[in-house]
């Protein structure tokens, strides 16, 4: 039987991105036409788990999705797949479907057995060339390729920054969780997925009962801002305090309360208050919370002091965490560095170190200060960025204090959501 080729092993860099690992003529080099029409109607009866992946070697697997015509409805001309990080705008026939049957499309990528990885399907109809063939700027045939909706094929569900509905893909030893929450979608909002701040709201955290919102004027950013404040679901004193970033999106759309209270009433996490933090607008996050005189001192000099004066929280900056992803990450990073003695904890997931030039501080970092960092392999800059920080303070005794994980995904809530639980419970194990 001929194998299939594949053009990288793995994604190599490419501008700002990867290269999509793109295997072509997977399905029609290892099955029969009559194979893959049985294929089709097993999945849609949902009769086999979807993807599909086979074995691949050396810790790989192949992944192949698929997309099936309508019955009536006009013929499509071309199927793009928007994988998070793997839309190569340099070679869009790497994220486009083939089709090895009539009426069937199918596209493999060869991927670690751990992928974790949010994802869109886009078709185009019609003679004219699809949109995101007809952009030239990277950002633009993102958006063009991530434009259309969810897998029909696939049942899993999340949600992005804006709320909107984006399916989910986890390898067969992809990191999952059995407390993470339903997301709350808002399947209503239009075109791609990529962006947005999540700073609109289809959920009342009002309806929790211990999830309520707060909204605080920020005296050091000199705007309104809202909180969202956790309780844990049995009264509790002296809990870990716990600041999350972005916090529209956990609260609106992540169900992070769902999921905190599954963690804690089954024993694995222990009861901690958590307080969420609205990074309103894009403009307003860019500029704010890169940098130590934004967010993080408006932290440390206001929303700390006020979390700890209402709720029955330690004071102990050991018990005391910060997180967030992307330049929450480097935001959260930027807290313990500036505030040591409030902050003792961070885990910073997907952090903009390309940003901000820290390792002069690291290298200082406190004693008491335990990190966790977080990168997936696929968001290429950020992911080289943290092994470069982490290689120059390889000699330095802080080295220990940072631990790294490298996630076989992009730049995606598909696997902060798992890896930001997988980190609390980490940091706070039930006693």
């Amino acid at each position: 039987m001929n194998t299939p080729t594949t053009r990288s092993f793995r994604p190599q860099p490419r501008g700002s991105g990867a290269a999509t690992p793109r295997v072509y003529d997977h399905l029609t080099l290892t099955s029969s036409r009559e194979q893959l029409l049985g294929l089709a109607a097993q999945l849609r009866e949902r009769e086999l788990d979807y993807p599909l992946f086979t074995d691949a070697g050396d810790g790989q697997v192949f992944a192949t999705f698929l997309w099936m015509e309508t019955p009536g409805a006009e013929p499509a001309s071309n199927v793009v797949l928007s994988a998070n990080a793997l839309v190569d705008h340099e070679d869009l026939e790497a994220c486009e479907f083939e089709q090895p049957a009539p009426g069937i499309w199918s596209i493999t990528l060869r991927v670690p057995v751990d992928w974790i990885a949010s994802y869109r399907i886009t078709v185009h109809r019609g003679a004219t060339p699809a949109p995101w063939r007809r952009e030239s700027e990277r950002r633009a045939i993102r958006l063009a390729a991530d434009a259309g909706g969810v897998d029909p094929l696939n049942p899993l569900v999340g949600a992005s920054m804006s709320g909107a509905p984006v399916s989910l893909v986890r390898g067969p030893k992809a990191p999952a969780s059995d407390f993470l929450a339903e997301a709350t979608v808002d399947r209503a909002t239009p075109g791609p997925s990529i962006g947005g701040t999540g700073g609109g709201s289809i959920v009342d955290s009002a309806q929790h009962p211990r999830m309520t919102r707060h909204e605080l004027w920020d005296e050091n950013c000199q705007r309104l801002r809202n909180l969202w404040v956790y309780q844990p679901p049995t009264p509790a004193e002296d809990t870990p305090l716990v600041f999350v970033h972005d916090g529209a999106t956990w609260a609106n759309y992540l169900n992070i309360r769902g999921t905190l209270d599954a963690a804690i009433s089954r024993g694995a996490l222990a009861p901690l208050h958590a307080v969420f933090i609205d990074s309103t607008t894009t403009q307003i996050r860019g500029e704010e919370l890169p940098l130590a005189s934004g967010t993080t001192r408006s932290l440390a000099q206001q929303f700390l002091p006020w979390a700890q004066r209402f709720l029955p929280v330690s004071t102990d900056p050991a018990r005391t965490l910060i997180t967030g992803a992307s330049y929450g990450g480097l935001a959260s990073v930027l807290t313990v560095l500036e505030h040591p003695k409030l902050f003792g904890l961070a885990l910073a997931q997907s952090p903009s170190l390309w940003h901000t030039d820290l390792r002069k501080q690291l290298v200082g970092l406190d004693p008491a200060v335990r990190m966790l960092v977080q990168a997936g392999c696929y968001e290429t800059e950020i992911f080289n960025s943290c092994q470069s920080v982490l290689k120059d303070i390889a000699g330095s005794p802080v080295r220990g204090q940072v631990e790294f994980q490298e996630i076989s995904g992009g730049h995606d809530w598909a696997w902060w959501n798992v890896k930001l639980l997988e980190g609390l419970i980490e940091f706070f194990p039930r006693a």
